[in-house]
């Protein structure tokens, strides 16, 4: 049955002039696109291609193939996303006004789409169950030959497919709806097999079978079983590292398709060119002590951080040593005076302010201008909302798909926060890395910032004798795995003590928390991941019989952090190897800064009960 709803219009205000800009561009911007094309800067990394509004094409709909979805049906998608993809919901996060806003910003990214309004499609009541009837319809209408008999998705048509069909057997369907439970999931399939599938080859049966056909059809879809989300959301799809083989997104670039903000990282840095006759001899200058003059709080604050470090003694030895300089390069000394070495003290600079904010003489920087700064008349700026979000980052916290060990890129730090709880809360790389606009870009090296994104929980029994300790450790505060790159090492250790506080003999154990990675002549292995989700918890439980833990009175529980374990290793094989004596010196300063990185995070002892 047909439902005919009132009449759209089109909506003729360009995007970025709609009040829910500001929100499309937090929240929605980086997958589907500054331009709604569906080539956002995240696009690369996310599961499921995200949507083209620009094509006027939405899979999701009440209505039939050739109409327009309804703001209810955009309404759900937003709120409750699509299970199985990286669209996230952002039900609770969303007030009902900004929800109508972003609506507004989607329909008008392609207003012609929404000129008539969509006449939704209403099903009869759900019948009683008959997936018996499913089954033969599965066949009798062709569905096996996409999705196959037993609904894994390689029916013999399937070569000939854009697109690769459900697998109805591996994953939830993806049709967004409030709930998981079997109505639900019921009412989806009906739906999405009633209406089909707009921009693939699933055709819409509302008309030409009936109802009750279509809620059997849904009752054999749901008892294909698919019901399990993706149990590590970090992991690429393998789709997408395949494809970043053949296209090999370049390493350190910025993949969106906005030319505006392609012009900070969307390539390689080419040289800055002859300074602008505008700018004062201390303004054409790329050095951060000339920076300073003008910008002397962010320069306080750069200079003691890892961006002023990333040309260190380390990085300068592996760069001898024959590491390909021109990749590590693009994110340790990322501008072009930099790589041509004419410029030492630059280069020495590492991750130095223009490397962020000058292009071709060109300032470039967030909206809206920190008071802390002075003003320069002569020195043009071009505002670009890009630096207030997490994409910004991703040049250099991000690996492309095809560097996956293991599914997941050896830096992986931007999908673990796309995936996680924190993008759909517009909480941003910068929120906690740069609070304030400050230039310190504090992490795990910083004892104190580390000790803000854990919880450490621990208790000690003693029952017949036996010692029991159960110690968790939870990262309520970063937005990324804990710790996100392979580089940290994070000790939890737990040994017992007695009552002065004197470990006891036999009674200690340890638990590594990290991404524990190495390489050989074969490429690149992970040993483990015991790494911490976004607010999960990572749980250690030891016990010890009576023989070892008669004077045994508290549990001594620990969290050590070696920041550049992984680097020890690295230089520490360097040093083992015949080297020359100034590469040598380099090596050596280098493991002694990252031996003297180490910190005790907490330690605490629990008294046995």
């Amino acid at each position: 049955m047909i439902v005919v709803a009132n009449a759209a219009h089109a909506i003729a205000a360009p995007p970025r002039t709609l009040p829910g800009w500001p929100l499309y561009d937090k929240y929605c911007l980086a997958c589907h696109g500054s331009g709604g094309d569906g080539r956002g800067p995240a696009a690369p990394y996310t599961w499921g291609r995200p949507r083209a509004f620009v094509r006027g094409e939405y899979a999701w709909r009440s209505t039939p193939i050739g109409q327009p979805p309804t703001d209810d049906d955009l309404r759900t998608t937003i709120r409750f996303g699509a299970r199985g993809t990286s669209m996230p919901g952002f039900d609770g996060v969303l007030a009902a006004a900004e929800l109508e806003r972003v609506i507004e910003v989607v329909k008008a990214l392609e207003p012609s789409a929404f000129a008539r309004a969509g006449q939704p499609v209403a099903l009869a009541p759900a019948q009683h169950q008959d997936p018996a009837r499913g089954a033969k319809l599965w066949t009798q209408l062709g569905c096996d030959r996409c999705h196959g008999e037993h609904g894994t998705g390689d029916g013999p048509s399937t070569k000939a497919l854009a697109e690769k069909p459900y697998d109805f057997t591996s994953g939830p369907l993806r049709r967004p709806r409030a709930t998981d439970d079997a109505d639900a999931r019921r009412a989806a399939a009906a739906q999405s097999i009633a209406t089909g599938m707009a921009g693939t080859a699933m055709p819409g049966y509302a008309g030409s079978v009936s109802d009750a056909d279509l809620w059997a059809l849904a009752d054999h879809v749901i008892g294909f079983g698919g019901r399990a989300d993706r149990a590590d959301r970090s992991s690429l799809d393998p789709d997408a590292i395949l494809a970043d083989r053949s296209t090999k997104l370049a390493i350190g670039t910025w993949p969106g398709a906005d030319a505006d903000e392609a012009s900070v990282f969307g390539a390689a840095i080419k040289p800055q060119g002859a300074p602008l006759a505008s700018l004062a001899p201390a303004e054409a200058s790329l050095r951060s002590r000339q920076c300073g003059r003008c910008h002397a709080k962010q320069v306080r604050e750069w200079q003691p951080s890892l961006h002023a470090a990333a040309a260190s003694p380390g990085f300068a030895g592996q760069s001898a040593h024959g590491t390909d300089s021109s990749s590590c390069g693009r994110c340790h000394t990322p501008l072009a005076e930099q790589q041509a070495g004419d410029d030492a003290e630059l280069r020495a600079e590492g991750v130095t302010c223009a490397s962020c904010h000058v292009r071709e003489w060109v300032r470039r920087g967030p909206p809206r201008i920190a008071s802390s700064l002075l003003p320069a008349p002569g020195y043009p700026l071009v505002e670009l909302s890009l630096y207030e979000r997490a994409d910004f980052c991703m040049p250099c916290h991000q690996l492309p798909p095809r560097t996956a060990v293991a599914g997941r890129p050896l830096l992986n730090t931007y999908k673990e926060w796309l995936e996680g709880p924190y993008m759909r809360r517009g909480v941003q790389c910068q929120s906690c890395h740069m609070p304030n606009r400050e230039h310190q870009w504090l992490g795990i090296h910083d004892r104190e910032t580390f000790r803000q994104g854990i919880r450490l929980e621990a208790r000690a029994t003693r029952k017949a004798g036996v010692v029991t300790v159960v110690a968790e450790l939870a990262n309520i505060g970063a937005g990324h795995y804990l710790p996100t790159t392979p580089t940290p090492a994070v000790w939890l250790r737990i040994e017992l003590v007695d009552a002065h506080g004197k470990p006891i003999d036999g009674a200690k154990a340890e638990l590594r928390i990290g991404r524990d990675i190495y390489s050989d002549r074969d490429g690149w292995h992970e040993r483990a991941d015991t790494r911490i989700p976004p607010g999960e918890t990572r749980t250690m439980a030891r016990a010890w019989t009576a023989g070892t833990t008669g004077d045994a009175a508290a549990a001594r529980v620990t969290v050590e952090v070696h920041p550049d374990a992984y680097y020890e290793r690295v230089y520490a094989d360097r040093l083992a190897e015949p080297v020359a004596a100034e590469l040598r010196v380099q090596y050596e300063h280098a493991q002694a800064r990252a031996k003297g990185s180490h910190y005790l995070a907490e330690q605490r002892d629990v008294p046995i009960r």
